[in-house]
């Protein structure tokens, strides 16, 4: 079961990494022409995903401390991080059947 867990953290930390990248590109692009207010919510987003992304995948201990609310954050990014948050939030709160 726990190479199973290993698979999904690689694939939710990837996806929020690259969303991340896309996030902080995107605005790295139209930075001139958006509120600074914007901007900043944007940049945070940004970072958010890509620390939390590159928390899992560098299978730190306490990870979910930053990923739990970085994948309620990402079920307002529609659509791809709804996707998104909605794995993570069953990866993380499905129950582990005994065998």
């Amino acid at each position: 079961m726990s190479a199973d867990k290993n698979f999904h953290k690689r694939i939710i930390g990837v996806c929020w990494l690259l969303l991340g990248v896309l996030i902080l590109s995107m605005l790295a692009t139209g930075f001139a022409s958006l509120p600074s207010s914007k901007v900043f919510v944007g940049v945070l987003e940004g970072l958010l995903f890509t620390a939390s992304g590159f928390m899992l995948l560098a299978k730190l201990p306490h990870s979910w401390r930053l990923c739990l609310p970085c994948a309620a954050l990402s079920l307002f990014t529609v659509p791809v991080g709804t996707a998104i948050g909605v794995y993570y939030l069953w990866y993380y709160f499905r129950r582990e059947k005994p065998d």
